[in-house]
């Protein structure tokens, strides 16, 4: 029932996003949204942030775990196409920059999940020159999402997925495993 719930606010948070910049969108607007509670609110979300950090986190999982993406090139593709497919949502969550800013939660989850999957297909942990290769992939990669999303980069949406996957650092773009369940 909870998760019913916390999907039915990011779904009113979703349509407020498409209508608005992030630093305009308030709790009070998603609550009138969803139609739920304060306390509901609170209860499924611990901020606007959380929920925004949830709506990135739940698709790339869902991704990561579905039986048809089976390497770094098909997640790729399937975000691009996502955000293709709903840029206006896209471009007013990253219209915020700062702390808890969409970018950084970006950077953050976007680090930890291919250093996970890399560490458990290859049975060791990154390398420090890896590392820091994934720190730039990670930085550059959203930079460079934001300029596609922005219109500053005229690329078709699967170019542009196949050139992420290409920077991606060429020890880890190989190495992919079903990321585990519980994360």
């Amino acid at each position: 029932m909870k998760e019913l719930t916390k999907d039915h606010i990011l779904n009113s948070f979703n349509r407020l996003l498409r209508e608005h910049q992030f630093e305009d969108i308030t709790v009070r607007m998603i609550i009138d949204e969803s139609g739920v509670s304060k306390s509901t609110f609170y209860r499924c979300y611990l901020d606007k942030y959380d929920v925004m950090n949830y709506n990135y986190k739940k698709r790339l999982d869902s991704w990561v775990h579905s039986q048809h993406c089976k390497s770094w090139r098909e997640l790729y593709h399937r975000i691009f196409r996502a955000t293709e497919n709903d840029r206006k949502r896209e471009k007013n969550a990253f219209s915020y920059v700062g702390p808890n800013s969409y970018s950084a939660f970006l950077y953050d989850y976007s680090f930890a999940m291919i250093e996970q999957i890399t560490t458990i297909s290859r049975g060791k942990p990154l390398t420090k020159e890896e590392r820091l290769q994934l720190s730039l992939f990670c930085y550059g990669g959203i930079a460079l999402d934001v300029d596609w999303i922005n219109h500053k980069i005229d690329c078709p949406t699967d170019e542009i997925a196949e050139q992420v996957y290409l920077a991606m650092p060429a020890t880890l773009r190989d190495e992919w495993c079903n990321w585990p369940v519980n994360n």
